[in-house]
């Protein structure tokens, strides 16, 4: 048994992170190999070859097919060298797909983790999944009805295991900023925030906590060398302990959104990207809705600011009258809190994964 794990997400390496906190792979840690996981991550033998490029949208991918076809071409020359029997693509489901059209092989048990969201997206991506793949390992049980039951395994979400709720009901003043973990989102999200800390400049008491990858640290930091009582965070192994302490958080939809739900902070959504990623993103997803709790309420209980919402001034309005009315503020977190709840996530289970692997080797 030869094992790689492929991510190339932030939010597939947390997964990742996750999963191989079993003592399963710890023991049987020469048999395990990573691709894509970040520089600070050494507990396995990670076989990274490339820069990893995040990738987003229709228009990311046309101006990137000459690194997406490197890209699997450099990690079919990994799989041929090492003879791996099991490789697991961790989101990114449509690499996934990209990979294996193209170097699919009977000697190997292909599965994914996290799948490719089809309650919401097109359900051909199950079909796929369906005929190509071993083993699919998802984190929604809304997906069981979309994949054969002799493949299906739901595992729960990885970030249950990971927060730290929070019971802190004081003063909004510690405010946590995620602009994203792609350099497109930063670059284009870091204008809009930089005029929300001018709008907010005026509440003396707020402290502004950025959290960033390794990456992006001093591009951050040099931005904002002024004073704007701000700190910044890294993405380490004291990121959840160190969320559960905001008080209230601007974030760009993603993983994140789920990790303050999971940490009991009130937060609101921005996102803002191409255009004809977005028409193209409303063309194919049956939701009107971004984030997950929202999505599975199918109402607005997180605030989301998209596109030509996405404004200073519109995110500091809304920040203003919870910051200054405790009444909404309350109701606002109690609305999230049973909203997550609603959606029935159950905590992450790695046993299911060693259990598979330990009967299909």
């Amino acid at each position: 048994m030869k094992i790689l794990f492929i991510t190339l997400e932030q939010s597939g390496r947390q997964i990742v992170k996750s999963i191989l906190d079993d003592n399963f792979f710890k023991i049987n840690k020469n048999q395990i190999s990573t691709f894509g996981m970040d520089e600070g991550y050494l507990e396995f033998n990670d076989l990274t070859n490339i820069k990893i490029t995040p990738i987003m949208g229709f228009v990311d991918i046309v101006l990137n097919l000459k690194y997406l076809f490197n890209l699997r071409l450099k990690i079919k020359e990994i799989v041929d060298s090492h003879l791996f029997t099991h490789i697991f693509f961790v989101d990114s489901f449509d690499f996934s797909k990209f990979y294996i059209q193209k170097f699919k092989s009977n000697n190997i048990k292909y599965c994914q983790i996290v799948g490719p969201s089809v309650f919401i997206w097109k359900s051909s991506k199950a079909k796929f999944i369906n005929r190509n793949f071993d083993r699919i390992f998802s984190i929604f049980s809304i997906e069981k009805s979309y994949y054969n039951s002799d493949i299906y395994d739901y595992i729960g979400h990885p970030l249950k295991n990971k927060t730290y709720y929070s019971n802190n009901y004081n003063e909004i003043i510690n405010i946590g900023i995620f602009l994203g973990s792609r350099q497109q989102e930063i670059y284009k999200n870091i204008l809009i925030i930089k005029k929300l800390l001018l709008n907010l400049k005026k509440y003396k008491d707020l402290v502004f906590n950025f959290f960033v990858t390794n990456e992006y640290y001093e591009f951050i930091k040099n931005y904002f060398k002024d004073n704007y009582n701000i700190q910044i965070h890294l993405n380490d192994h004291s990121y959840y302990k160190k969320i559960s302490k905001l008080d209230f958080a601007f974030a760009c939809s993603g993983t994140v959104h789920l990790e303050l739900c999971f940490s009991n902070i009130p937060h609101l959504i921005f996102y803002k990207a191409n255009i004809i990623n977005y028409s193209i993103f409303k063309l194919f997803v049956r939701s009107k809705y971004l984030s997950l709790v929202n999505i599975f309420n199918k109402k607005e209980i997180v605030k989301e600011f998209i596109q030509n919402d996405f404004t200073a001034t519109n995110l500091s309005n809304f920040f203003t009258i919870l910051k200054f009315n405790k009444d909404k503020l309350y109701n606002y977190r109690k609305n999230m809190f049973d909203g997550i709840k609603s959606c029935n996530f159950e905590n992450f289970r790695s046993s299911i994964i060693t259990d598979y692997l330990e009967k299909s080797s």
